[in-house]
């Protein structure tokens, strides 16, 4: 009766429970305790049940330490998880505030050197590439609507040809046939 209640609750014990290892362990030190217990003397109910509550209590409590080893060992990579992500926010902000200051540095080496002649130069740039490139969309704006217009032209030509072959088809249908 020992037995079947030991098995029915290590048995029922969820997967993720906490406890999963003193059931089992409990559980394990029942039956083997209940095995050594029918061997000692002359092998009666009492001694298997001696040895199966001892088996029981000690395999309980050898499994207790497992579950707690392994839930220390759990919060321990939760914290190492943790430490990780701030560690890797910090790098973050470092790379960003390292990139802001090299900018700035740029930004103060450009205005302590230049002159209104290379503002001006800058500028000049500035508008010719903006010409080159409004140039260079309407080139594409102008090849796309050729492109356009050439397979509506081809969708044309396909279509009257096919119609022009239904034409010859009909009337060489037609001249084959006697006149009624």
């Amino acid at each position: 009766m020992l037995m079947s209640l030991l098995l029915v609750a290590a048995c029922s014990t969820p997967t993720n429970s906490p406890n999963k290892g003193r059931n089992l362990g409990a559980l394990t030190g029942a039956v083997l305790g209940g095995i050594a217990g029918n061997q000692v003397g002359s092998g009666g109910s009492g001694n298997v049940a001696i040895g199966a509550v001892l088996g029981g209590v000690l395999g309980g409590m050898a499994g207790n330490e497992v579950d707690e080893r392994k839930a220390k060992l759990e919060a321990e990579e939760a914290q190492r998880q943790r430490e990780y992500q701030a560690e890797v926010e910090a790098q973050k902000k470092m790379e960003a505030s390292i990139k802001a200051l090299e900018a700035q540095r740029v930004k103060d080496a450009i205005a302590r050197t230049a002159t209104s002649e290379d503002v001006k130069a800058a500028e000049r740039e500035a508008e010719r590439v903006e010409a080159q490139l409004a140039a260079e969309r309407a080139a594409y704006a102008a090849s796309q609507e050729r492109a356009r217009r050439i397979q509506a032209a081809q969708e044309r030509l396909a279509k009257a040809q096919a119609e022009l072959a239904e034409l010859e088809r009909k009337k060489s249908g037609s001249e084959l046939s006697p006149a009624p």
